[in-house]
């Protein structure tokens, strides 16, 4: 692989928390309405919502580090870090919910005992001390220098004798649920400071039951209803928590988790990025692995020339139609950074093999079909829950990228006489109602499989569901006869090769 290559491969990591650990700092672009996600009072809490793969996560951990940074207390919780058999194992809702309460404010106090450890050494304050010696307990802190030697520092600094004893004396009052709650707050209060507790990748909660198969998505709701309860019990808490938008549409509509308690549950917010965003993201990391192998003066316009042989791609299927590289994979992506990202990797491991110093249209021609497919994987396995059948419905609509709204309902009434079909959990009926042709319809615009289109003279526009995540209801059913309905073009190399395979089957 070329160098340059390789440092395009810097910058182009994989789209997730973890694979970019070491550069989601640099890379990190937020959302455009960041500030209304950030601007809610103590005792309140914000949900994220957003499909896999549009950056909860690194939003999350991001904004972790930079309280951290900040020298504010931030605690971020991941489902692994909590014991969730055993919010799993009790038998009701407020059951499950009183145990992940109890959970995750011990994490808390153990994080503000090993904090404090590390920066209220000569502390004679013996609701500090209790703090600290639990997180010692815990294993969060090391046991630290005053704790042993305690008798040593009676001689050995001023007012040595009272933090012994204020020691030796804490190690004998018992720190409980009851108190810890009155324990975290004294804190917080006399130091004047704020805690955030975050919350990320809370479906895994659902499966982390040993022994047992599926899914049970109370856990969730649990861990969410005590993280909300938290922020209202402790006076400077700020709670954020991340949820996938299939699995909130599962817990609160499918299981009928917190029916009577969704309006009490603070901010919930949309996570999107637009094709503009997108384009920013790809424009700063051509940028700065341009600036990796040269020098600070490179941007993005002088960078795509070391990376790409031309400033635009050919379209595939078409006689030599261009695209600007930084309008074509946006587009492919689906408002996803994380397919974004996935689309780039995919390109410079077709051009390794070419053994090209640079990205051309015929990696971008040969890695389609595979991605197509892999985008097609990625939507049955998020919305499988909700749908089992939905990759075969995705494959119905494979005859042709372009259909009218009669010829998109056609083929939703033919599902059932073709095979059972479930949406949350109910049966579609022969023929379908038009309600249940409607949330199949929805279920497709939701997964940016199949998009309305608005023709206005020689332009058009999509209404993609980030945009109109409201318009198919069974009261606009008049309305939407009036739109043709495009598949993504992301999908156009998978239906069409799901054409060919039928003129041969």
């Amino acid at each position: 692989m070329s160098n340059q290559l390789k440092s395009l491969g810097k910058f182009f990591k994989g789209g997730s928390a973890e694979e970019e650990k070491d550069i989601r700092g640099v890379v990190f672009i937020p959302p455009e309405n960041i500030e209304d996600l950030l601007d809610f009072d103590f005792h309140d809490s914000t949900i994220i919502l957003g499909n896999k793969g549009v950056g909860k996560s690194i939003l999350i951990n991001v904004l972790h580090e930079a309280y951290l940074k900040n020298q504010e207390l931030s605690l971020l919780i991941l489902p692994r870090d909590l014991k969730c058999d055993e919010i799993l194992d009790r038998n009701t809702l407020a059951d499950k919910k009183s145990t992940a309460y109890n959970q995750i404010l011990l994490a808390i106090a153990e994080n503000i005992g090993k904090y404090s450890n590390e920066n209220d050494k000569a502390t004679v304050d013996r609701d500090i001390i209790a703090l600290q010696q639990l997180s010692i307990q815990k294993g969060v802190s090391k046991q630290d220098m005053i704790s042993v030697f305690s008798k040593i520092l009676i001689h050995a600094i001023p007012k040595g004798k009272e933090i012994a004893n204020a020691i030796l004396e804490t190690q004998t009052i018992p720190v409980t649920e009851n108190n810890l709650s009155e324990l975290v707050n004294s804190y917080l209060d006399e130091k004047n400071m704020n805690l955030w507790l975050l919350l990320d990748d809370i479906d895994e909660a659902s499966t982390q039951q040993e022994g047992k198969k599926g899914f049970d998505y109370s856990a969730c709701w649990a861990i969410i209803s005590a993280a909300r309860e938290l922020s209202l019990d402790i006076n400077k808490l700020k709670c954020i928590i991340s949820v996938r938008s299939d699995i909130w549409h599962l817990m609160t509509t499918v299981q009928n988790h917190g029916s009577g308690e969704l309006d009490k549950l603070g901010h919930i917010y949309e996570l999107k990025f637009s094709e503009q965003e997108l384009q920013e993201i790809f424009n700063k990391r051509i940028e700065l692995a341009a600036k990796d192998i040269h020098c600070d003066s490179y941007n993005y316009s002088t960078g795509l020339s070391i990376f790409f042989e031309n400033k635009a791609v050919i379209l595939p299927g078409t006689t030599g139609s261009l695209r600007d590289w930084n309008q074509w994979l946006p587009k492919l992506a689906r408002f996803r950074p994380r397919d974004l990202i996935k689309a780039v990797q995919e390109l410079i491991k077709e051009a390794k093999k070419d053994k090209a110093d640079k990205i051309s249209s015929r990696q971008a021609h040969a890695i389609l079909l595979q991605f197509s497919k892999d985008r097609v994987d990625n939507i049955f396995n998020e919305y499988k829950q909700i749908c089992p059948q939905i990759k075969e419905i995705m494959r119905d609509f494979s005859e042709k990228d372009i259909y009218s709204f009669k010829e998109v309902t056609d083929i939703i009434k033919a599902i059932p006489s073709r095979r059972a079909t479930q949406i949350d959990g109910i049966s579609i009926q022969a023929p379908p109602t038009k309600e249940q042709q409607i949330s199949i319809l929805k279920l497709l615009h939701m997964a940016c499989f199949l998009n309305p289109r608005e023709d206005s003279g020689d332009s058009y526009s999509h209404l993609n569901y980030n945009d109109f995540p409201d318009l198919l209801t069974i009261n606009n059913y008049s309305d939407l006869q009036k739109y043709k309905w495009q598949i993504h073009p992301v999908f156009h190399a998978y239906t069409a090769e799901e054409r060919r395979g039928k003129r041969y089957r």
